[in-house]
């Protein structure tokens, strides 16, 4: 794994993303602190990736799962 700060992702950003998409993930420093983090992500990885950091989505599976602690919720057969 490698680690870069920002100069180093402005100046070699081809460079870092050759290694990313090579499957070697790069941790991202501000102020020599980790702030980021550079993976890989596939066209097949894309929609679940787009779906888990919606914040749209996140909002409604925290209601959901509220939902579901406090009772209130219905069968299926009743919701058909």
């Amino acid at each position: 794994m490698r680690v870069a700060n920002t100069v180093e992702l402005k100046n070699k950003t081809n460079e870092l993303l050759r290694e990313v998409v090579k499957g070697e993930p790069v941790i991202i420093t501000y102020r020599g602190k980790p702030a980021a983090s550079l993976t890989r992500l596939t066209e097949d990885d894309l929609e679940d990736f787009i779906i888990e950091n919606s914040p749209a989505i996140r909002k409604k599976i925290a209601k959901a799962e509220a939902d579901i602690k406090a009772g209130r919720v219905i069968s299926l057969d009743d919701y058909l």
